[in-house]
This record gives structure tokens, sequence and C-alpha cells, in this order.
């Protein structure tokens, strides 16, 4: 029985040898260049993950571009077909309507196309001037109906001429786009 508990004394001691040798050569590993080399390379996965994530933030504005690009033209065209004529009886048409509409006379209407440096290609800036003749009330109600007008009207000045009678004078400059057959 001795001699059982002798070589059971033996082998523990084996095996407790092969595990410090174990332990010995992990702790060796740990501390030489290619354990340290493990460590810099979880740092480097992490700091690879946070970038992935900063960027994915930052092109997520991005996601849906050839649908808001497509909403963009399609929000272009309705506006351009709704705000901008595109021949230069339609914008006198308007102009009629409107001076009907608050009863005060047309004697004269000018139009100048002006160069615009950076308007986009495919419009024609244009100046407009017109005098009206009415009762003040009425020469308010023409420039009133102008500023609220679909078409894009945009009133840059209003200067005030003599009056007879009950009849004031009013020239009215307005600028406008004509959309181009470009």
């Amino acid at each position: 029985m001795i001699g059982e508990l002798r070589d059971v004394r033996t082998q523990l001691l084996i095996v407790v040898g092969v595990l410090l040798l174990f332990d010995a050569a992990a702790i060796a590993l740990l501390l030489s260049p290619v354990g340290r080399a493990s460590l810099q390379r979880e740092q480097i996965y992490e700091q690879l993950q946070m970038n992935k994530v900063e960027k994915t933030a930052a092109v997520a504005p991005a996601e849906g571009m050839d649908q808001k690009i497509a909403s963009a033209r399609g929000q272009e065209a309705a506006f351009n077909k709704e705000r901008l004529a595109e021949h230069y009886s339609s914008m006198s048409e308007e102009l009629a309507h409107i001076a009907s509409e608050a009863g005060v006379g047309v004697t004269d209407v000018k139009y100048d196309e002006r160069e615009e440096k950076g308007l986009l290609q495919g419009y024609d800036s244009i100046g407009i001037t017109i005098r009206v003749h009415g009762s003040y009330q009425q020469d308010m109600r023409f420039i009133n109906t102008v500023e609220r007008q679909k078409m894009l009207l945009i009133i840059d000045a209003v200067s005030f001429g003599g009056m007879e009678g009950d009849q004031l004078t009013v020239s009215v400059h307005l600028s406008t786009y004509l959309r181009s057959a470009a």
C-alpha cells in the first residue's frame, strides 16, 4: 500500500511539474512580443470598429439619395410649370388678368431681359415695368394681387406719379424668370 502511495505521489509530482512548465510557458508567451501583439491586434480591432461606426453615421444622411434626387427633380418641374412662364404672352395675360381684377387701367408695359451671372441654365431673368392708373384702393389692390400670384412676380420698386382727379398713376417694376426652351 505504501508503494502504491509513492507511485501516486510520484505521478502527482510529475503532473504538477508539467502544469508548472505550462504556466511558465504561458507567462513567457504573454510577456514576449508575440503575446503583446495580440493585445495590439485587439486594440486595433476595437479602433477599427469605432471608425466603422463613425463612418456609418456620417454616411447615413446619404441613404436613399436616389429617391431624394428624383423627388427634388419632380418638385422643380412642378415649381417651373406652376410658377414660371414659358412665354412673354403668358406674363402679359397674367398681368392683364390682375389689372382687370383690380380695376386699374394699364398704359405702358415694358419687358427687359437681363443678364445675371450665376443664374442656372434654362432660366432668363426678366424685368417688367408696368404703369397702372386707378384710385388709390385699386392701385393697392393691384400691388397686393401681384404679391399673392402663383406666378413668380417680385416687386422691386413702386413709384407714385401724379394724380388727375381721383386717378393715381403708379409705376411698378417687377422681376421674374422665364423658362427658356433650352
